[in-house]
């Protein structure tokens, strides 16, 4: 039942798909004018409660009530009627249009002639945009946009009361699903003030992330759930991070100190660290780098137009060389020509002095690449979780005349799935029926092996609850530890300097400089990202 001063009460909610139960009897209220965190381990119903208290999702059992009122259960028309809104982790738009366009594809304004009226659909999109970011130039390309304003338009699109929809009312709760996972620090800071903001319009916001240091930040209580049951509901003034990490996991995280670097990076993190670094020195113990192995990769004057220019460098069997930059620096780039996906790159790569010209070669040379968007670049959602997993190493389970073997490549894949503890009701599943830490699961486990001798990590644990970022350092350490020559590219500073021997930090597509022991430092890698010194690459 629903009590004084609750906005929205989700109530007594269990879900469950095939065999896997998402939710059980949970019940959580939400108030207005508050931030209220879900917090719980990849899988643990966050996001499927947020969908049923956005009517996309009908709940086996258990009601939804605003102001009293009890909503049908999985009826979009009635949440949005109620003012329930939902931001998608994934963002939802066509860059192609421009910004106008895209926040009024709903409801086109017309003149009297039946026309698009442009001037009209530019006021509502400015009217909407604006009182969150007034820089956003509403006539633009969605897609010319940074990631972080393409973020704010999506917001934007869901304070929107939808003129032309019926019974459409204002927005009063909006749930955001992990809304800074794909943007820099500034841009997150920046979403994290609009956060507030929203807040303190009177909006209940229901916010879902596994970054530690914004709930500290941004949010009034937090509710943890875990294996889809209710675990606790806490005012975030009264909770510590290990306090909540045991709530999510079900258990202490032990947190030996794997070095120096682990010790700075928890130092000079920025405010999450203090959190995130519990899981980041939660790691094996750290693997003997004084006798440097071979060279495994070695990469000359890779270069592509406004993209790359003149990059160089060379990473050691068991070494992990770790990326930094800020966000454009062409850091993804890096990893992209490498592994022979921009076709307009030229230069040299070699892996253990076996050229590489092509991804079909980058494979076969033993080269495993986690990309950093695993909707567009790393999973294929029309093919089974099974298939994602042994797609590349299919001719090498075939048999002696080429037909697939069944049994090699289920028991690899049950290996993978436990080792890596994907929550999946099925293997023969899509992928898309996961959170989506369990996608990034899948991703990563594809390629960790003892068949990959180089690994590239483009921002391995975005969108990874805490629990599990441990387990992925584990994981990044004992490739290393049996061979591999790993690149890392990570924009979480104690996460890059905990896992990295070397560091190399990219500015304006140019390799600005390396960094190395004592010199691994935040502030040297912000220096050499931020070097003025480094040219403008050539268009």
């Amino acid at each position: 039942m629903s009590q004084p001063g609750d906005l929205l009460v989700a109530e007594n909610i269990s879900k469950r798909f095939g065999l896997t139960q998402a939710l059980s009897d949970v019940t959580v209220r939400f108030a207005p004018g508050e931030v209220h965190a879900l917090m719980g381990e990849n899988g643990a119903g966050k996001s499927t409660l947020g969908k049923v208290i956005a009517g996309l999702l009908k709940p086996d059992a258990g009601r939804v009530m605003v102001d009293g009122r009890e909503l049908r259960p999985g009826s979009l028309q009635d949440a949005f009627s109620a003012g329930v809104r939902i931001v998608h982790q994934e963002l939802a738009q066509c860059p192609n249009l421009s910004v106008a366009e895209n926040l009024c594809l709903h409801a086109l304004p017309r003149t009297r002639l039946g026309l698009v009226d442009f001037r009209a659909m530019a006021d509502r999109a400015s009217a909407l945009v604006h009182q969150l970011d007034a820089g956003i130039d509403v006539e633009a390309p969605l897609g010319s946009l940074a990631p972080g304003r393409r973020q704010i338009c999506q917001i934007a699109a869901a304070l929107d009361e939808r003129p032309g929809t019926a019974g459409g009312a204002g927005p009063r709760v909006i749930v955001l699903d992990e809304p800074t996972s794909s943007l820099s620090v500034a841009e997150a800071d920046r979403l994290l003030e609009i956060t507030r903001g929203l807040a303190g319009q009177g909006l209940a916001v229901i916010y879902v992330s596994h970054r530690m240091g914004e709930i500290f930040a941004v949010c009034d209580r937090v509710t943890v759930l875990r294996d889809g049951r209710f675990v606790a509901t806490t005012p975030a003034a009264s909770l510590d991070e290990p306090t909540l990490v045991e709530q999510m996991i079900g258990r202490k995280l032990e947190t030996p100190v794997r070095g120096a670097h682990a010790a700075a990076g928890a130092r000079t993190g920025r405010a999450e660290g203090e959190a995130e670094a519990g899981a980041i020195r939660a790691l094996a113990p750290e693997h003997a780098t004084g006798q440097a192995g071979p060279v495994i990769l070695e990469v000359r004057g890779l270069s592509s137009p406004g993209r790359l220019r003149d990059a160089s460098l060379a990473v050691r069997k068991g070494e992990v060389l770790g990326v930094g930059g800020l966000v454009g620096s062409g850091r993804s780039e890096l990893l992209d020509a490498i592994f022979g996906l921009d076709s307009r790159a030229s230069g040299r790569v070699e892996v253990e002095g076996q050229r590489v010209r092509s991804v079909r070669g980058a494979i076969a040379a033993g080269m495993g690449y986690v990309p950093e968007d695993r909707r567009r670049q790393g999973l294929f959602f029309d093919l089974s979780i099974h298939e994602n997993l042994v797609l590349p190493f299919m001719t090498r389970l075939a048999s002696a005349l080429g037909w697939r073997r069944l049994g090699a490549e289920r028991r690899l894949v049950r290996e993978k799935v436990a080792a890596f503890q994907i929550k999946a009701a099925s293997a023969g599943l899509s992928p898309g029926t996961l959170s989506g830490g369990n996608q990034q699961k899948v991703l990563i486990a594809r390629w960790m092996g003892p068949q990959t001798r180089v690994l590239l990590l483009d921002e391995p644990t975005r969108g990874i609850d805490v629990g599990t970022k441990a387990e992925v350092y584990r994981l990044v350490r004992d490739a290393a530890e049996r061979g591999a020559a790993i690149l890392l590219v990570s924009s979480e500073m104690p996460e890059l300097l905990a896992l990295s021997d070397r560091i190399i930090v990219m500015c304006e597509g140019r390799i600005s400089g390396e960094l190395s022991g004592e010199a691994m430092t935040q502030a040297n890698i912000l220096r050499l990202a931020t070097a003025t010194s480094a040219p403008a690459i050539a268009g």
